[in-house]
């Protein structure tokens, strides 16, 4: 509401949303944007993310889906809680965070993916991810590659955080992440990833 209410004070009431889970807020003359940042910011909708939170996009997840193995935006916004504090990327990098093989989030053309799934932990099923490398599109299209299977909700932002480290620590220049990948077996990448 109070998007909306933004929308119509300082644009033309209309607002625009992304496949990115984004929104834009269209019309708004040159002279309001600065107000309009920080309103959106006091709103709690921030205009500005680092590398690694403007990248994530999840589906809705099992709060909303009954095909959906995961509390996928929980688990994204933990990931993203977790690891903007242990690590700076210099370049965006696409978590994808999808709760069933229909994928509405698109794991297999994320750098990181993740297709929700159920492990079983002490004799309880838990919620799990399989985790998925490489994926791209538009000039880099790539349909990821399965690196990880059945990392558990609680393990997944570790998981994410020695993949981001290894990629920092063993690219050759500026190198994407999705080149660094591509120029891995998998088997490569796991001892990579493991370190």
């Amino acid at each position: 509401l109070r998007l909306a209410d933004l929308a119509e004070l300082y644009g033309s009431g209309e607002i625009r949303l992304t496949v990115w889970q984004n929104f834009i807020i269209p019309n708004v003359p040159n002279a309001f944007v600065p107000t309009l940042k920080k309103a959106l910011d006091k709103a709690g909708l921030p205009t500005r993310q680092s590398n690694l939170a403007s990248g994530v996009i999840a589906c809705t997840g099992n709060s909303f889906c009954k095909f959906a193995q995961a509390n996928t935006k929980g688990h994204a916004l933990e990931i993203i809680r977790q690891l903007e504090k242990k690590v700076e990327l210099d370049q965006p990098i696409n978590i994808h965070i999808t709760g069933c093989p229909n994928s509405c989030a698109q794991h297999y053309m994320g750098d990181i993916g993740c297709l929700g799934t159920k492990a079983k932990l002490s004799g309880e099923s838990v919620d799990a991810y399989h985790v998925f490398v490489g994926g791209g599109f538009a000039k880099h299209q790539a349909v990821g590659r399965q690196v990880f299977s059945g990392v558990t909700a609680s393990q997944l932002p570790g998981t994410i955080e020695k993949m981001l480290r290894a990629y920092l620590k063993h690219r050759q220049g500026g190198e994407s992440f999705l080149q660094f990948t591509s120029r891995h077996e998998v088997g490569k990448l796991q001892e990579i990833f493991a370190e």
